[in-house]
């Protein structure tokens, strides 16, 4: 029997617990955005309510995986893609998002693999700032930190600049016209991809199916009768 299609799970998450932080209002429309009809299931991860320690060789050594590593591994795997925004700090990632990935690249059995937790993701990096670049320059580590675990990062990134006015304050979407319609593509881009990966094997079950039916001795394939 062929698996069923399903929608395609996404993990939004942003890399800043600042109060009114505009990387968790992006983080947030574009959440909205994948659950308006693009066929996605979304969930938010705060990062700051898995309270985690800073990463350290040493405690994982003495007392293993501390609970909220092992929960925040759990959240990220069960998604097929994320969604990620993140604030520049000095041209770079912020610290949260960091510890948070440092922990979850750990802990993985040794018949899992490296990086098991990211091993088949995809991901869309978005930034804001109130800056007229928009945190440009932590997209290009941001990029980089999650390919070199293994994500699949979509081209499709976008930097929100003037972040503090960029949002409407009663739908929490952007205001910008251009700016909605770069995020929404990027978002799109996004739950196309993962719909593909999540329903690889139920589209090699109907393939399948339909070899059965259609291919016959020595290879030939039979065409069903069709009325004109």
């Amino acid at each position: 029997m062929a698996s069923k299609f399903r929608a395609p799970v996404l993990a939004v998450f942003s890399g800043s617990a600042r109060q009114g932080s505009v990387n968790t209002k992006l983080a947030k429309a574009a959440e909205r955005l994948a659950d308006s009809g693009m066929g996605a299931t979304t969930k938010f991860l705060d990062l700051e309510q898995y309270q985690l320690p800073l990463y350290d060789p040493n405690l994982e050594a003495t007392h293993g995986m501390p609970e909220s590593a092992l929960a925040l591994k759990a959240d990220l795997a069960k998604a097929d893609g994320w969604i990620i925004a993140s604030p520049e700090y000095n041209g770079f990632v912020p610290p949260l998002l960091l510890n948070a990935v440092t922990w979850a690249s750990r802990g993985d059995p040794p018949d899992a693999g490296m990086y098991a937790t990211f091993q088949r993701k995809a991901a869309i990096c978005l930034a804001a700032s109130p800056g007229a670049m928009g945190g440009m320059r932590s997209l290009v580590p941001s990029r980089q930190l999650f390919t070199n675990l293994g994500v699949h990062v979509l081209p499709e990134s976008v930097a929100i600049g003037g972040a503090f006015q960029a949002f409407d304050e009663s739908t929490g979407d952007l205001v910008d016209p251009k700016q909605h319609a770069m995020l929404k593509m990027a978002v799109q881009a996004l739950v196309y991809h993962t719909h593909d990966t999540a329903n690889r094997q139920a589209t090699c079950d109907i393939i399948q199916e339909h070899l059965k039916t259609t291919v016959g001795e020595y290879g030939s394939i039979s065409v069903p009768n069709q009325n004109v």
